[in-house]
């Protein structure tokens, strides 16, 4: 007698190839991360992503499509996750009351600090990558819609605080503020030089200095 099979339950068979096709997919865009931080979008070849992922040019393609289509989906997952944690802290700012352009800071970089002081090397990656990005303009249209509405939500909450500032004074000091972070993120070799001093493998345990050092830069220049 034949048994009646449910076909829209995934078998065992089905889940694992699943799973593998999720480990696969993960590893080709952490390869890709890592390689469009060391040498940039440009440098980077599919190849060599390939090469870094351990998989065939074809898997690459499967899961990450094009050179542009894979650099846009590797930035785009960090950003999901960032853009959700910053519009948290955001909305509780707000539900608490009085904020102050210190707690708008501190709301904005914390969650970045705290993700890149687990340890894991593919957000130091992501670091390094928008570092780069940062500071060419040729990107900034790949990256806008990715970072500018949430930017544009922190920038709105400034200028309620400092309503005579102008749109760029605003886009400016945010701007800054970023570059800042990034600075202590990706790289924090110059403060061991200068100083003399071992500097924590943390970024975290700059978040003090940091936030006070962009707060008091905004602050003075919105005066």
């Amino acid at each position: 007698m034949s048994q009646l099979i449910d076909k829209s339950i995934p078998s065992r068979s089905t889940d694992g190839r699943l799973a593998r096709g999720d480990a696969t997919r993960d590893r080709v865009l952490d390869a890709a991360e890592r390689c469009f931080a060391a040498t940039g979008f440009a440098a980077a070849t599919i190849r060599q992503i390939a090469r870094e992922a351990d998989v065939t040019l074809g898997v690459i393609g499967f899961h990450g499509g094009s050179k542009e289509e894979l650099f846009a989906t590797v930035l785009a997952r960090r950003t999901e996750t960032l853009n959700a944690l910053r519009t948290e802290a955001l909305a509780a700012l707000k539900a608490r009351g009085e904020v102050t352009i210190r707690d708008l800071v501190d709301a904005y970089l914390t969650p970045y600090l705290e993700i890149a002081s687990r340890g894991d090397p593919q957000w130091r990656a992501y670091a390094q990558l928008i570092a780069r990005i940062v500071s060419d303009d040729q990107y900034y249209d790949k990256v806008r819609d990715l970072y500018d509405p949430v930017a544009r939500a922190y920038i709105a909450e400034i200028k309620k605080l400092r309503p005579k500032a102008g749109a760029e004074a605003l886009a400016t000091v945010l701007t800054l503020t970023v570059s800042s972070m990034l600075s202590i993120v990706a790289s924090r070799a110059r403060i061991e030089g200068l100083s003399g001093q071992p500097t924590s493998d943390s970024p975290l345990a700059y978040r003090a200095i940091l936030v006070e050092f962009c707060a008091g830069g905004i602050e003075a220049a919105l005066a």
